[in-house]
């Protein structure tokens, strides 16, 4: 079974990890997304990221996300 693309993957590669904490957090707004029908800021603090985390990545992980979701829901 192939693993899902990430958007993330696109912009990296295995050398070059400077997206994967965005990428780490879109995965858990996508999955809270899922579960609850939207994502804040805080609801990442009960995933395990940090407030300081949450304010660094937090705009380009939710724009990973939002395109991610969008890809996902196309036929």
């Amino acid at each position: 079974m192939m693993a899902a693309l990430r958007v993330v993957d696109l912009v990296s590669d295995d050398q070059d990890k400077r997206y994967e904490p965005a990428g780490r957090m879109a995965a858990a707004i996508i999955k809270v997304t899922q579960e609850q029908g939207a994502c804040l800021p805080q609801d990442l603090n009960q995933r395990g990221f940090t407030p300081d985390e949450v304010v660094k990545h937090w705009h380009l992980a939710n724009s990973l996300a939002a395109v991610e979701l969008k890809l996902s829901r196309q036929p």
